[in-house]
């Protein structure tokens, strides 16, 4: 008999969640940039390296007269470190009894959801690694007066000259200076991330769960880089990605196994977001704040 027209098969379900999770994944990578103000956004080349930079300062140290030339110091920025960016690559498998017990949609969907999250977290994971590379260190006696020193210290690099300034706080310093004020009310959530609106005065503040207490990592919005390899583009594309987003940012590629009745999907891709200069973040110590002396 044949089969109606137009029905829904498990090939076509199975193409229609992989679109769906390649561009979810997409759109909360855009999302995430624009929380934090990003615009750099770079593709890696074959090699899947990176550089980062440092200053190097030539102060000259004269002891000049009066009236005569003083000489030139210079600051340079000069490459410090090459990584290499390693792949991300998921496997899973949705067996049959589990698409008969709970339905495909909701079997195929959970197992999405929990790979876009581990990836995810992965990407927040080398962030911050790269938050506390290698810091220019200040504290302050409270968490005001640390922001504060922090976004001090930043408006005297000359390379961040006029680019807005994020920092990332713990929330559980957040939640200790606010006491019982309500943290989310005017928050943005995005990628495991919050931003405090207008928090202390200050426009990009982020929440960020991987900072420990006691600690603020603050840099230029124009030090941070998101850099990918576009796997649509690459030969990749043609041989493994059967599908992609518009950004090559991600690929999948799903397939039946008959022999042990299971339907598998891989995802794989190439992405970091990093700090270009390690020394162009500032990591603030909050002290304690000092009790007014009694009388």
């Amino acid at each position: 008999m044949v089969a109606e027209t137009n029905l829904n098969t498990m090939t076509d379900l199975g193409d229609i969640k992989s679109i769906d999770f390649v561009n979810r994944f997409s759109k909360n990578i855009d999302d995430l940039l624009k929380l934090l103000g990003v615009t750099r956004r770079e593709k890696l080349s074959q090699d899947l390296k990176i550089k980062t930079y440092k200053w190097a300062v030539q102060l000259d140290d004269t002891n000049v007269g009066e009236g005569e030339l003083i000489p030139l110091s210079k600051v340079t920025r000069t490459p410090d470190q090459e990584y290499t960016v390693s792949w991300f690559k998921k496997r899973r498998a949705t067996t049959a009894e589990a698409i008969a017990r709970h339905g495909a949609s909701k079997a195929i969907t959970e197992s999405d959801n929990r790979l876009i999250r581990e990836i995810q977290n992965n990407i927040k994971e080398e962030f911050f690694a790269f938050l506390k590379k290698k810091p220019t260190k200040v504290k302050g006696a409270g968490l005001q007066k640390a922001l504060a020193e922090s976004w001090a210290k930043l408006s005297t690099f000359n390379e961040f000259e006029g680019s807005p300034i994020v920092s990332f706080v713990s929330p559980l310093d957040v939640a200790t200076y606010l006491g019982d004020t309500k943290v989310l009310a005017d928050a943005s959530n995005v990628f495991g991330f919050t931003l405090l609106k207008n928090f202390l005065g200050l426009t990009n503040v982020i929440v960020m769960p991987s900072v420990p207490k006691g600690k603020i990592y603050s840099t230029a919005v124009e030090n941070i880089v998101f850099a990918n390899l576009d796997v649509k583009a690459s030969d990749l594309g043609g041989l493994f990605a059967d599908f992609t987003d518009e950004t090559g940012l991600i690929a999948a590629t799903r397939s039946r196994q008959i022999s042990n009745l299971t339907y598998e999907s891989v995802f794989f891709g190439a992405n970091v977001l990093f700090a270009e200069i390690p020394e162009g973040v500032v990591e603030a110590t909050i002290e304690a704040v000092a009790s007014p002396a009694a009388g």
